[in-house]
């Protein structure tokens, strides 16, 4: 951690003074230690050069979050191989074209940065990015993939939730929440909220969301005649996924489905305007399992192209398994 970084940092308690208290480093940056809010004194480690601001975690919403956590640091190793699949890759190609139809510059926010893939991307252009994950197994992947590629003078790693932003107001150009953090972020209208006041005027804000009217899993389950899906879909926007470690191990991660309307209500509500609503996975299925090879391949190949007409335009942009959304501040 550069002791600059404490300039672009609030407490995400209440938004008080932060100050390194103790450290321990070499010139200007901090490898342990501790950093104090001067308001509400309230108290957060530096661990392996990341400023962790993981605190209040109590009730429900702490056990929620402290299983997102392990969910997150026990995917770490696994995740790219999961991801190494031509749907995914199609995906990420989506995602790196908007990421630069928004002109990123200046001094970013990656919300969810997993292992890097982003951040690095950001770094790349030249901005200063702040790198934020739950998971230290995430954000350790993340800055050895960053040292690897010489970047680490660009980013900032930060242990945080999505929603309780450690950032200071009107600091940021470009926010972005790529493959739905906001999925698993129980406040996530107090972040929407708090990724607003982070930006400066005119500032850009870039997601992806789990899509409750995702047609694939719509269309699969009435062809299934899946009743007890369909009814358990139907009467709520909340689940759990489960996902297999291995070795017959599963872990269950907390997710709230978003409809494209919800989307859009609550973006506008924050005092985003002009939000722009998009599609990515519409007539494909999403997978999370291994393949040796990334490129599309037969039927996938025109649905894909069609999806590329069609992403951005009713009622095609509000079906995909991910709902997209574009906001300016």
């Amino acid at each position: 951690m550069r002791l600059d970084l404490l300039d672009l940092l609030a407490c995400p308690s209440c938004r008080g003074e932060l100050e390194l208290s103790k450290g321990l480093g070499v010139g200007e940056t901090i490898s342990e230690g501790e950093i104090i809010c001067l308001d509400c004194r309230a108290s957060y480690p530096v661990k392996e050069g990341i400023p962790c601001f993981l605190s209040g975690l109590g009730g429900k919403i702490g056990h929620i979050y402290r299983g997102l956590k392990a969910y997150y640091d026990a995917y770490a190793p696994i995740m790219d191989r999961n991801y190494h699949n031509p749907r995914i890759a199609y995906m990420r190609s989506i995602e790196d074209a908007c990421i630069r139809l928004t002109k990123p510059r200046g001094l970013v926010l990656d919300i969810g940065c997993g292992t890097g893939r982003q951040t690095i991307m950001l770094a790349e252009k030249g901005c200063r990015v702040l790198a934020m994950d739950i998971s230290m197994g995430m954000l350790l992947e993340a800055k050895r993939r960053v040292l690897e590629k010489g970047l680490l003078d660009h980013v900032d790693l930060l242990m945080a939730r999505a929603d309780a932003l450690p950032i200071r107001e009107g600091i940021l150009n470009r926010a972005y929440s790529i493959f739905g953090a906001y999925n698993h972020a129980p406040g996530w209208l107090k972040g929407f909220r708090q990724v607003h006041r982070a930006l400066r005027e005119r500032g850009a804000f870039l997601l992806t969301v789990l899509n409750y009217y995702q047609l694939t899993w719509w269309a699969e389950a009435l062809l299934k005649g899946d009743g007890r899906a369909l009814k358990h879909r139907l009467s709520t926007k909340l689940c759990h996924i489960s996902v297999r470690m291995g070795r017959g191990k599963k872990m269950k991660l907390w997710t709230k489905l978003f409809t494209p309307g919800e989307l859009l209500r609550a973006l506008k509500s924050v005092g985003f305007r002009d939000v722009r609503l998009g599609s990515i996975l519409l007539f494909l299925k999403p997978r999370f399992s291994y393949r040796p090879w990334t490129d599309l391949r037969g039927h996938e190949i025109p649905l894909a192209r069609l999806e590329d007409i069609l992403r951005w335009y009713p009622p095609f942009n509000r079906l995909g398994a991910y709902i997209m959304a574009l906001a300016r501040k």
